[in-house]
């Protein structure tokens, strides 16, 4: 019975039953009251310091939305409400910008959050009545699993929807209500219906968009890679353990890295950020440049011929089809075959990549200048 009632600024009255109530009020679920949504993103911003906690319950809402347009019973729902819920319980401080450094040593966010849905406060609660192992499966979308983790799944939805709202970018406002009005399975396939087709194209202009605007914008992404330098060197120097980086929050991680002297850091407080120096378009880099990028090299070798602090950052992921079918008729096609406009996003999402090097705004026009002729010699 869901009669626990939680006010959402996105989806309105958001109704739990009361094992949801308990793993929501869990130590793990908790801490990610003091993990932002996005990272460093409010040094543009202002508005996004919404958090993980807020997007976990939105993503239940959807994921439930979705369950019972799909006709599921009501244990399989329960649980990927469950699963919806918990999916983020993985999250290091500052999100997917420190899991580009941590996943090395603690895995990705979904292998941390299967560890804490296995074992401990919220493996206890599940286990009165459900299987712990089969929500920690579905979290990383196995099975029933897609209505939370796919291309079209709740929780892309509740993170468009919510950034969008708390940025003030438009872009991310979709019509999630009639892509799960329309979702179907198809050979226990998550699809979404031909009706369905202009909404989901929607999402993924959106998606498109809002990368553009607000997830790759440049200030954000210099912030973060400061961010990732000041962090690396912590962890480099053995001045944070792993427990340390599972528990600490947004706050916490910062405060650590001020006191311990990362200058950085306190650049990043005062919101002193490096300047963006010189750019390429990732299409246009040879493939010895790109390996100098993604390995660090270029960054050591530019800092050195500088004589000063360079930062370089590549873009957090490569371009790549979405996974969204369709169904037309009787069968399902991937939506890149039955929508030209979202044959075209991966094209326009590949052209806006673009490596970015960047320094203190005093070193600006030297670094500018070494790093474009270095960058063409590799």
């Amino acid at each position: 019975m869901y009669n626990i009632v939680i006010k959402d600024p996105v989806h309105g009255s958001v109704r739990l039953n009361s094992i949801e109530a308990k793993v929501l009020d869990s130590a793990p679920m908790q801490r990610l009251r003091n993990i932002r949504q996005l990272a460093m993103a409010n040094l543009v911003y202002p508005g996004a310091n919404h958090t993980r906690f807020e997007h976990s319950v939105g993503t239940l809402f959807i994921a439930g939305e979705m369950c019972r347009n799909l006709g599921l019973d009501e244990d399989e729902a329960a649980q990927i409400r469950l699963a919806a819920l918990l999916h983020d319980v993985g999250h290091v401080a500052f999100s997917h910008e420190a899991e580009v450094v941590t996943r090395e040593i603690l895995g990705t966010h979904e292998q941390v959050g299967q560890r804490r849905i296995l074992k401990g406060e919220i493996a206890d609660i599940l286990g009165e009545n459900f299987s712990a192992k089969k929500i920690a499966q579905l979290i990383v979308g196995k099975g029933m699993g897609q209505v939370v983790c796919s291309d079209i799944g709740a929780d892309r939805m509740d993170y468009l929807l919510r950034d969008s709202h708390y940025t003030g970018v438009a872009y991310g406002v979709i019509d999630s209500q009639r892509i799960c009005n329309t979702c179907a399975l198809e050979k226990k396939r998550f699809v979404v219906g031909h009706g369905g087709l202009e909404a989901a194209e929607s999402l993924l202009v959106g998606r498109f968009m809002m990368f553009a605007a607000v997830y790759l914008h440049h200030t954000v992404r210099i912030a973060s890679r400061m961010l990732q330098q000041a962090l690396s060197e912590e962890i480099g120097e053995g001045r944070i353990s792993e427990d340390g980086l599972l528990e600490m929050d947004d706050g916490q991680l910062l405060a650590h890295l001020v006191e311990n002297k990362s200058t950085l850091a306190r650049d990043l407080y005062a919101r002193r950020l490096y300047k963006r120096a010189h750019s390429v378009p990732m299409g246009e880099l040879g493939k010895e440049a790109l390996l100098a990028a993604k390995s660090g090299r270029l960054q050591s070798v530019l800092s050195q011929e500088c004589g000063c602090s360079v930062l370089v950052d590549v873009p957090p992921q490569e371009a790549r089809e979405a996974s969204i079918r369709v169904l037309l008729g009787k069968r399902s096609v991937p939506i890149g075959e039955a929508s030209a406009l979202v044959r075209s996003l991966t094209h326009a999402h590949r052209a806006r990549m673009k490596l970015i090097v960047c320094s203190e705004k005093k070193d600006v026009k030297k670094v500018g200048k070494i790093a474009e002729r270095e960058i063409r010699r590799l």
